[in-house]
């Protein structure tokens, strides 16, 4: 069942990157400027991100990375970046303008992030892409995905594991990737079928705790991301319920992590000891 929800959505991930004139990610092929890298940085929002050094952002720079969603208000530019967006009528929201506005100022045409997006629903609104600048190179492709079909916790990790096997083995649909209603699941797999034998998870803190952006004190830079993308304190994260997807990610990253590790050489790491799955998933050692 999880391999006809996975085809089914190919095709509808094909009719939606025509529509908008976009290409179709392979997910066989690694992106641009991450060729070389066996370690992959999956850069999400919570708040130790603001613990990262300056000699951590370096040991970044030199690996493949991609931020999720609302990374570019970070300096930080990764080699690639990923997002969501949804098909609402009419014009393209202040958010998503500040949003593509960062990306274009880091971005020239000498050097761009590359941009996977989440398939919006049929039919998609052009204006609810980013508004990426044509002078900058910034390859831009469009991604599908399919969640598990088991919603008994006892059948996850076996489900888990025989995905794992096929997205190892790149037998699964090359356009969608698995899905637990989450950007880090995704990513996961992504860096799973791309072969990366490193996969390190910085700000998947999993707390109640602020984004890096509104950690207080808010310094000046994120003042207007903080008005634009507020969270209220003790806020649980949005992954960690599962009122709209088939697990809490508090589970679901557990049961992946123990999946990864039976069943490919691909390894899991945390960025920092802040994460609630610190009692999982072990340290990435920064002197690798």
């Amino acid at each position: 069942m999880f391999l006809r929800q996975a085809s089914r959505d190919q095709n509808l991930t094909e009719k939606v990157a025509s529509e908008l004139g976009i290409a179709v990610l392979n997910t066989r092929e690694r992106l641009r400027g991450t060729e070389s890298s066996e370690t992959v940085f999956i850069l999400a929002g919570g708040a130790s991100v603001n613990r990262l050094t300056s000699e951590n952002l370096d040991h970044i720079a030199k690996r493949a990375s991609i931020g999720i969603n609302f990374w570019p208000i970070h300096d930080f530019m990764p080699n690639s970046l990923s997002n969501e967006t949804n098909n609402f009528p009419g014009e393209t929201p202040v958010d998503m303008t500040f949003l593509s506005q960062k990306i274009n100022d880091a971005s020239s045409p000498d050097f761009g992030p590359n941009l996977i997006t989440l398939r919006p629903p049929w039919p998609p609104n052009p204006l609810r892409m980013m508004q990426l600048t044509q002078k900058n190179n910034n390859p831009h492709f469009v991604y599908g995905r399919a969640n598990v079909i088991t919603r008994e916790e006892r059948n996850l990790g076996h489900d888990l594991s025989r995905i794992v096997r096929r997205a190892v083995s790149h037998r699964l649909p090359q356009s969608v990737l698995p899905d637990n209603g989450s950007s880090v699941v995704r990513l996961t797999f992504l860096a799973l079928t791309h072969g990366f034998k490193n996969v390190v998870y910085v700000g998947v803190d999993q707390s109640p705790g602020p984004y890096f952006w509104t950690e207080e004190p808010v310094p000046a830079s994120y003042r207007q991301a903080a008005k634009l993308f507020p969270r209220r304190a003790g806020e649980p994260h949005s992954t960690s319920s599962a009122e709209n997807r088939p697990f809490s990610n508090d589970i679901f990253l557990r049961v992946l992590y123990r999946a990864v590790t039976e069943n490919s050489s691909s390894r899991i790491f945390l960025a920092s000891g802040e994460s609630e799955l610190a009692d999982t998933i072990p340290l990435y050692n920064w002197g690798s």
